[in-house]
């Protein structure tokens, strides 16, 4: 049989899971403000002022108010006893203005003000951003870098946080829109805009290409594993936090996150699925994972390591099966489960990340120091959700009627 022929049949076993995919998917997308008890969602104008619900002014001017508003961007807010007495102002953009996405979607927000309008207070509106990155903004008190300030004041200069890197991007960019916006000026650029928001993106993609090029040609390129098995954790693990996981697939599937402010991620996403979907073959858990590369790297301190046996490691395949599908069942049940906080790949981000990451990570790099990539083989979901992508579509009956042809082949 052709090498050509042989390659078409493999796409064609492929078909019917490629396409449990698209039905997946489009469930997904149908069925999630049922299942998260949204409203049917409407298209929305970019000139469409930005919405929110009133009693998160209440809360913030910590009594009841009515607003009032003659271009819906700036509101007058007022007692609701006394709507005479002005207690301050309200700035909201519109949505042109107000939605520049962070790492699982669009990040809006509203600017406070007193009488005198000195800026109060800057708040997030509902968003998907994984709450651990939101409480990372709290806990740096970011939203409070603006305080203070006079509205026709020169817009500040603030820089990105670390360990929430997107989403307090999406903050800046929303602030610096809204207040340019109601005053007439152009959008702040800073000059080291391209570095914070694309050099980081062009490194995820450089790494992801190299890991191409040795998954393509594994002989020619073995002398940069090494030097690609430390891009890997500096750039996609510590820098930009470009790992597959279970919560970013997740998010992306619901929530429409970005696809171009983070095209290097896009790139990582797209080589994992559709690799081991149409060749059959491993790309991302053995070439660009940044903890599979970790673990590696710390499994050269100590060169007697020893294999897993046969019996543990096919435990363990059914062990992830039934720990992707115990994972499914909890999002049916808990919808805004934090997936980051079982799995160890947010370590990588030590400021926003939980203890239980944190500790996950610790025992698979231990456990590194004796075996092969332990929680790769062992334990990940995430390689288990790839694999099955990556495992062929077997057809007892006609493999074999595929043996009874060739028998008869062989006979004639």
């Amino acid at each position: 049989m052709s090498g050509h022929l042989r390659y078409w049949q493999h796409i064609v076993n492929k078909i019917p899971k490629l396409l449990f995919l698209l039905v997946v998917l489009y469930a997904l997308s149908e069925n999630r403000d049922a299942v998260f008890g949204r409203q049917e969602r409407e298209v929305v104008a970019p000139e469409a002022p930005t919405r929110f619900d009133s009693t998160l002014v209440a809360r913030f001017f910590e009594h009841p108010v009515a607003l009032t508003t003659d271009d819906s961007v700036m509101y007058e807010v007022r007692t609701a006893e006394e709507p005479h007495a002005l207690s301050g102002y309200l700035i909201a953009g519109r949505q042109e203005h107000n939605m520049t996405r962070g790492f699982g979607g669009p990040v809006s927000v509203v600017i406070f003000l007193d009488r005198e309008m000195i800026i109060r207070g800057v708040r997030m509106l509902p968003n998907n951003e994984t709450p651990r990155f939101v409480r990372r903004l709290a806990e740096a008190r970011f939203l409070e870098q603006w305080n203070g300030r006079h509205l026709y004041d020169r817009i500040p200069d603030v820089d990105a946080l670390s360990g929430a890197t997107h989403t307090s991007q999406a903050v800046i960019a929303d602030v610096n829109k809204t207040l340019a916006a109601l005053l007439r000026r152009e959008p702040k650029n800073r000059s080291w805009d391209f570095v914070t928001n694309y050099l980081g993106e062009f490194a995820v993609l450089f790494v992801t290409i190299m890991s191409l090029a040795c998954f393509l040609s594994p002989e020619t390129t073995r002398k940069i594993r090494i030097p690609l098995l430390v891009l890997s954790v500096a750039v996609l693990g510590i820098w930009q936090g470009a790992f597959v996981s279970l919560s970013l697939l997740y998010n992306w599937l619901l929530f429409d996150a970005s696809s171009i402010a983070r095209f290097g991620t896009l790139a990582v996403v797209l080589t994992a699925v559709l690799i081991p979907l149409f060749t059959n073959r491993d790309f991302y858990c053995a070439y660009l994972c940044p903890f599979g590369a970790a673990q590696e790297l710390v499994g050269k301190l100590w060169p007697g390591k020893r294999p897993i046996p046969k019996p543990v490691l096919k435990g363990a395949r059914w062990g992830r099966r039934l720990l992707l599908a115990a994972i499914v069942g909890l999002l049916i049940l808990r919808p805004r489960f934090e997936l980051a906080d079982i799995e160890p790949f947010t370590a990588f981000l030590i400021r926003a990340a939980a203890t239980s990451s944190i500790v996950l990570a610790g025992i698979g790099l231990g456990a590194s120091l004796f075996f092969h990539r332990p929680w790769c083989r062992v334990v990940c979901p995430t390689g288990e959700l790839l694999a099955i992508l990556r495992r062929r579509l077997r057809y007892p009956k006609l493999r074999e009627r595929r043996r009874d042809d060739e028998s008869a082949d062989r006979t004639v």
